[in-house]
């Protein structure tokens, strides 16, 4: 899965690498935990579920598009 997330202030792509278990009956209480590796510069970082947008194939052709022609990434909504 491959998501927006929010580091340093800025918006990255990165790849989900891994998810932290939460009980179901705790899930709407707390944000759930995810390992993601910028794709960009590699490096891997711990986001909350709260600060990401998760990408369809149709925005990640959309971002790859934008960064070849070396444009600025629309907001995410």
């Amino acid at each position: 899965c491959y998501i927006l997330c929010n580091w340093k202030g800025h918006i990255w792509p990165a790849k989900v690498l891994s998810r932290s278990g939460i009980s179901p009956k705790y899930m709407r209480k707390r944000a759930l935990s995810l390992e993601v590796q910028i794709l960009s510069v590699g490096k891997k970082i711990k986001v909350k579920s709260t600060d990401i947008k998760i990408l369809n194939g149709s925005q990640i052709e959309s971002i790859t598009s934008f960064a070849k022609d070396g444009g600025v990434l629309p907001p995410l909504s």
